[in-house]
């Protein structure tokens, strides 16, 4: 019993909070730098409540009516406490000192003193001025990237392989030249012009760019991709990895790493000390390597870091090294070299990017809203530059094999614009062979008009799976792409069942017509099955009676108004009736008891359903003709009108429905990174509504974990909602901020998750809530990175009242977005 008083309290909790007089004190926790502290603790003591600030140290928290006395701390930082009288909402802002005391007894600590702590204290104090030292700068960037392709030999014919979806039409780069007189490099070359505040704004300007080989691993083609500032406290680089990781040069340092004076050396006048650098402990501190720092000026002079295996997700081995020179009396980076070695399956990759700075300018007089949305640019003629310019351009020469594959692709590229060539290149695609007409498919490709045709293989055929039992089936592809990127598919398939006699099909299109403004059009007209509840338990998803058929018309809109603002339309037509009268095979009653379909009148809908969703501050890189999309630290709100309109003389479904939501992913500092969710709808008119048209809460499953931002997971069963609804989601992934602080238990990768959830649904009198614990490890399977899950659930609800269980999950990792997703 006090389990669940415990667990109803703590989600009623702001809720009760409304019937009594508060008011809001908010602001921002920073340090003695000005830098934001995410993860600062805010508590107001006379009523025992608090909260944390987030990445950008910002907090908010309610204070009853009067006086009230509150306490911010933070790791490592003196508390500071302070009295505020609540009349009304107030804004603060607070400044926490560095606790000296606790960090000199770590260097007390130390059995024999060594210099290289005082040298490390000193960049410390200077850390300010250097992170101060101008209010922008623009600079002109070289970047080179090359990765050694490393692949074990399969022995297959090229021309039976099919190409993938997003590679149809990209020019297959066969030539005479002996395969192994040209080395496997994938190659990156790029001129830009950057701007940089000192707060950390970027934009750029690509002036030209050369791509050779794939460009999936390769880092560094953009200053989005995120760079390593040791004068911060921390960085995160969403390509390398999950973890925010804490700088050398943190405030915090002497609690995170040890440092060892290797040497000194003198460059002229100048006296260097090189230091060695560990972590103290396991967490956050990932860097390991050496620093150079300059005597008397007591700035980085060289760096010389790898990130630590723990730290890493895509790459296997990853380092970094600076060159740090005194031009115009600040002290910036004038060469950046990442290092990186990756294994995916049989394929290894080493690569090497260096990025080389030159003609810095300080302190420039930029317009007022100069950094924006628009983060980058690449110009219209950066993928056109010859030979000549980049001769021209290029710091130093290229190395002969890095030569001899720029050669070959632009003797390919002139190739590729010869009618002959690409006759003779289609003709070895095109032609018939046995593994592709049994199992591989057929395609027939035409390069000089930029299209494609794919035709289903015979193992294709026979459906032994399909409702009602077995079922023949045929399909083809017709897939365009234009030089401006804009896109055509044409998909279509067509079905016959044995048992029912029964003919079905679909034809659609989707045409990509706008890349700027990320803008395409769908139509779809066919004839089939479908499911009344998509969002089933994996228990009832296959039932029958989770099917109906169908014939169906749509159409859907997608387009972007202005920056982070998006319009989505759809108008759909579907005949619904159930499957009473069908003929089923014998398998689906082996699997399932009681597995016979619903029964429904059969019925008319006719939809419309009109969605706006804002991202606010959604950064992007503007290519030509395309538009990418860099995401923003802000929640993306969305809202949602579902509309079935009345026809006469039919019986056709009539019902409104509206929702309206917000998500956002965030970083907490070293502590890790949350998500949530929040969602509300209502059905405004319910005067003829369908199964498949009712709003389902799903049900938990017995052993899987769910997708918790969708999801719950010990609900018993699924039920519908006919009225309004309130659900919240919660997760944060620790990244291993307190596993990887447990001796042993460090060395098995594995990272601690926790969240939570709340519904809410008043026509029932429901109230559901959870929380969850979980640990996490990621697996390598070729290229793929898995995450596999194990967690703890604890479920409180007024209609069943505490349950608990143990679940799995397994989620891949989208390596396009950096990001874990089903």
């Amino acid at each position: 019993m006090k389990n669940k008083l415990l667990l109803t309290s703590l989600f009623l909790l702001p809720f009760l909070s409304f019937s009594q007089e508060y008011y809001t004190l908010r602001g921002y926790v920073y340090s003695e730098n000005n830098e934001p502290l995410a993860g600062a603790s805010i508590r107001v003591v006379n009523n025992n409540t608090g909260t944390v600030t987030n990445a950008q140290g910002k907090y908010e928290i309610k204070l009853l009516e009067g006086l009230n006395r509150i306490s911010v701390s933070s790791m490592a930082y003196q508390t500071e406490v302070f009295e505020v009288v609540a009349n009304k909402d107030l804004v603060k802002n607070i400044f926490l000192k560095i606790d000296h005391k606790q960090l000199d007894e770590v260097v007390v600590k130390i059995k024999k003193k060594d210099e290289s702590y005082e040298v490390i204290k000193k960049v410390l104090e200077n850390k300010e001025a250097i992170l101060k030292q101008y209010q922008n700068y623009k600079a002109k960037a070289y970047i080179k990237s090359v990765e050694v392709v490393e692949k074990k030999v399969v022995k297959k014919k090229d021309e039976d392989l099919p190409p993938k979806p997003d590679e149809q039409l990209q020019i297959n780069e066969k030539s005479l030249t002996p395969k192994d007189s040209i080395p496997n490099l994938n190659i990156f070359e790029c001129q830009l012009i950057r701007h940089q505040s000192n707060s950390g704004q970027q934009k750029e300007e690509r002036e030209a760019v050369k791509r050779i080989g794939d460009q999936s691993t390769l880092f560094f083609k953009s200053v989005t991709d995120g760079e390593f500032n040791f004068y911060q406290n921390h960085q995160k680089i969403a390509k390398i990895g999950d973890n925010e990781i804490t700088s050398p040069l943190s405030d915090l340092t002497f609690l995170s790493y040890k440092f060892q004076l290797l040497k000194y050396y003198f460059v002229g006048q100048d006296k260097i000390f090189q230091i060695k650098v560990t972590p103290r402990a396991l967490g956050n501190a990932l860097y390991e390597g050496t620093i150079e720092v300059l005597e008397d000026k007591w700035v980085l002079r060289n760096v010389d870091l790898k990130l630590t295996k723990r730290g890493l997700l895509r790459y296997d081995e990853f380092g970094v090294k600076q060159e740090f020179e005194n031009i115009q009396n600040r002290w910036v980076p004038s060469k950046i070299t990442y290092t990186w070695k990756v294994k995916e399956g049989g394929t290894k990759k080493s690569g090497k990017t260096e990025v080389i700075h030159s003609d810095y300018a300080f302190d420039l007089n930029l317009p007022k809203r100069f950094f924006g949305d628009e983060v980058g640019v690449t110009t219209e003629n950066a993928y056109k530059r010859d030979s000549v310019f980049w001769e021209k351009i290029r710091p130093h020469p290229l190395t002969k094999d890095e030569q001899k594959v720029i050669k070959e692709k632009e003797r390919l590229e002139r190739l590729q614009n010869s009618k002959a060539y690409l006759d003779s290149i289609d003709k070895i695609y095109n032609r018939i062979t046995l593994p592709k007409v049994l199992y591989l498919g057929m395609g027939h490709i035409n390069r000089e008009k930029k299209n494609n045709w794919y035709f289903d293989p015979i193992l294709g055929l026979v459906d032994p799976l399909a409702i009602g039992g077995w079922r023949i089936r045929y399909g083809l592809g017709y897939y365009k792409r234009q030089e401006n990127r804009k896109q055509v598919w044409i998909n279509t398939n067509l079905t016959y069942g044995f048992k029912n006699d029964d003919l079905r099909g679909y034809v659609n299109l989707n045409y990509f017509y706008n890349p700027l403004k990320v803008s395409n059009i769908y139509f779809a007209v066919g004839s089939g099955f479908n499911v009344i509840n998509g969002a089933a338990t994996l228990s009832d998803i296959a039932r029958r009676s989770n099917f109906y058929k169908n014939k169906y018309a749509e159409i859907r809109h997608r387009t972007e108004l202005f920056n982070g603002f998006y319009l989505n339309t759809q108008m759909y037509y579907e005949n619904r009736s159930d499957l009473t009268d069908f003929k089923f095979g014998s398998l689906g009653d082996k699997i399932f008891s009681n597995n016979t379909p619903q029964s429904f009148p059969t019925s008319h809908v006719y939809r419309t359903n009109i969605g706006i969703e804002y991202t606010p501050r959604q950064l992007y890189l503007r290519e030509p003709n395309e538009k990418v999309i860099l995401g923003s630290k802000y929640p993306t709100f969305s809202v949602n009108i579902d509309r079935a309109w009345p026809i006469s003389g039919q019986n056709n479904n009539v019902f409104t429905h509206l929702s309206a939501s917000v998500r956002q992913t965030f970083n907490i500092g070293i502590i890790g990174t949350s998500e949530y969710r929040l969602n509300v709808g209502k059905f405004l008119d319910t005067t003829s509504l369908a199964v498949m048209d009712y709003k389902y809460m799903r049900g938990g499953d017995n052993y899987f974990f769910s997708p918790a931002m969708l999801t719950y997971q010990l609900i018993p069963k699924t039920f519908p909602v006919f009225n309004w609804y309130f659900e919240s989601h919660y997760v944060h992934q620790f990244n291993g901020f307190l596993t990887s602080k447990i001796p042993l238990f460090n060395k098995t990768k594995i990272r601690e998750v926790a969240g939570a959830g709340f519904l809410y649904v008043p026509e029932r009198k429901y109230q559901y809530s959870e929380v969850f614990f979980g640990l996490n490890r990621v697996f390598k399977i070729g290229r793929e990175r898995i995450r596999l899950g194990a967690y703890y659930v604890i479920g409180q609800s007024n209609d069943f009242g505490v349950r608990n269980g143990f679940k799995f999950s397994l989620e891949p990792y989208n390596h396009s977005k950096n990001t874990w997703s089903f």
